[in-house]
């Protein structure tokens, strides 16, 4: 009975202190009912909102958008977290509008964020109250504060990265205890169909950790095997990721997203700012990880986890930082600045690293001196942890203020009627689009806001069978580019006929129109393996998804 206790209030704390966080950091948007709008927002709700329908409507397209992207027929969620974008817009359908599902979706990405870091803090023996402090900290820092203003997608792959660290621990600690690689296995493959750059990020944290596990371990053997073993189920469970980037990338040239400068993206640690993310960090942050980092220097001899955790956090934000030669980086290699983007997308892992040594180290003082220490210690984090607070709070009253002037897009974000806010603002991302040269992604931008969003005097609707069906009226015969994408696997019927047709800069067909009514629909040639591929992956889910049962159900009954 105590065991079930402790679960219970192991769980009932992160929940309580992340709805706490969340309710007050969105405590402007909640008295004024208003949603924000960031750089990203339109992008990703379009996504949902496409999933969204095809649920609504039992009219699946795995690749083929028909509801979102301005049924343009292009293809996002098939290589970006998709089956994340289904949960997402059957979420979106339960909410019944935009701003409900913009706040359920703050409190989910912070129970989330606040119940992984917090067991990550009890797995390693942490006292609750010092658990609950390195949450706060984790909440109050980097991506996952900033989704609220930005809606930057980075926040869902740092919400999980806690997740990823407790395999990290495990795959330390192999000599003593050996890893779940079934565990390993699920976290991973929930990463990847989440976010996939996390996943080569949760690769990269990973490594260390798997590399000293495997020198201390005395069955390496086992080690390997059962490593092994995890890699393939998580294949397994991610074959629909994997599996849509083989049909896509052979055969078409995709669009890179939007390259931005990793100079100035980078973290400047070198000029510190006003709030706790995106490029910029605060004083009194540099101050705490500098002293972590002087601390674990100084004793390293006696904290060998907490000197892995916080060397590994301290390299990588390095790496995030402006003192890293990303100057050297940008000009000899500028694919990074398309794929990879921005140098601060490291502080998802250097931000949680660095917070768990710092609870480590909190943990070793509080036991080595006295009460008065360990007050101390404690008085100081909370403090800092107010000072995030304020700084995450302030950003945000700035966003309401600035989305107050907009009357029409609170009643739109208040709509019950999802089509508001997506028939009124495009998607202009350059991403995924199937190119005929490669180019600037900016300039692609650009002929996707002129071209492929010009699509008046178009009438677009989603048939059965993942079809998109485009009516408009010509008053003689011509040439028209359709305001719709072609994949090469993609199908376009024109007034009945088959057609091959001419494609533009961004896979925007030219065909011929007749005088009076013109018909077109564009369908997605799916290959068959991959649809086995799409099978093997739910059919894993689903078996671990029972798997998950029958241990839930042995644990409660111990």
């Amino acid at each position: 009975m105590n065991g079930y206790k402790d679960k219970v209030i192991n769980y009932g704390i992160p929940i309580l202190l992340s709805v706490v966080l969340a309710t007050l950091l969105q405590l402007p948007q909640l008295l004024n009912h208003l949603g924000l709008v960031g750089a990203d927002t339109i992008f990703h709700f379009s996504r949902f909102y496409d999933t969204a329908q095809q649920i609504q409507n039992h009219n699946f397209s795995y690749f083929q958008m028909n509801y979102g992207m301005g049924k343009t027929g292009r293809i996002v969620n098939a290589i970006y977290g998709p089956f994340f974008a289904y949960l997402l817009g059957a979420l979106l359908l339960v909410a019944g509008s935009w701003l409900r599902f913009q706040i359920l979706l703050v409190y989910l990405l912070f129970i989330i964020s606040g119940i992984g870091m917090y067991r990550l803090c009890i797995k390693l023996k942490m006292s609750q109250f010092v658990a609950s402090i390195v949450t706060s900290l984790f909440l109050l820092n980097g991506y996952i504060c900033y989704w609220i203003p930005s809606n930057s997608f980075n926040a869902w792959g740092a919400a999980l990265m806690p997740y990823i660290l407790m395999q990290g621990v495990a795959l330390f600690n192999d000599g003593k205890k050996h890893f779940n690689w079934i565990s390993l296995a699920i976290t991973m493959a929930i990463v990847g169909q989440v976010h996939l750059l996390s996943t080569l990020l949760s690769v990269l944290v990973l490594i260390p950790f798997f590399i000293y596990g495997l020198i201390s371990t005395t069955d390496k053997r086992k080690m390997w095997r059962d490593t092994i073993k995890a890699v393939v189920v998580c294949l397994l469970l991610t074959a629909n990721v994997w599996g849509a980037f083989l049909v896509l990338y052979p055969n078409n040239l995709m669009g890179a997203p939007l390259d931005f400068s990793p100079v100035l993206t980078a973290l400047r640690l070198k000029a510190v700012g006003t709030i706790t993310a995106w490029v910029q960090i605060q004083e009194v942050m540099i101050l705490l990880f500098s002293l972590q980092i002087l601390y674990v220097i100084l004793n390293y001899r006696s904290l060998k986890l907490n000197v892995f955790f916080t060397i590994e956090g301290a390299i990588f934000l390095f790496i995030s930082s402006d003192l890293f030669p990303w100057q050297f980086i940008q000009k000899h290699y500028p694919a990074v600045s398309n794929y990879f983007q921005f140098p601060n997308r490291f502080t998802a892992i250097a931000y949680p690293l660095l917070f768990v040594g710092i609870g480590l180290t909190v943990k070793r003082l509080t036991k080595k001196y006295d009460f008065q220490i360990k007050i101390l210690v404690e008085v100081l984090l909370i403090m800092i942890c107010l000072f995030n607070f304020k700084a995450d709070l302030r950003e945000n009253i700035l966003k309401v203020n600035e989305a107050k002037a907009n009357v029409e897009r609170i009643n739109d974000f208040r709509n019950k009627d999802l089509t508001a806010i997506i028939d009124k603002n495009h998607t202009g991302n350059p991403d995924y689009l199937p190119l005929n040269a490669r180019k600037n992604s900016w300039d692609i931008a650009g002929m996707v806001s002129a071209k492929l969003n010009d699509d008046k005097g178009y009438n677009k609707r989603a048939l059965s069978g993942g079809k998109l069906k485009i009516e408009w009226q010509s008053n003689k015969n011509k040439q028209t580019n359709l305001p719709i994408t072609v994949y090469s696997q993609s199908q376009l019927n024109v007034n009945g006929k088959k057609v091959n047709p001419k494609l533009n800069e961004i896979g925007m067909p030219q065909v011929t129109a007749k005088v009076g009514e013109n018909t077109a629909i564009l369908s997605f040639k799916t290959p068959i393996w991959f649809t086995v591929l799409l099978y093997i992956s739910i059919l894993g889910w689903i078996i671990m998804m029972i798997y998950g049962v029958f241990r839930l159900v042995k644990i409660i009954k111990k």
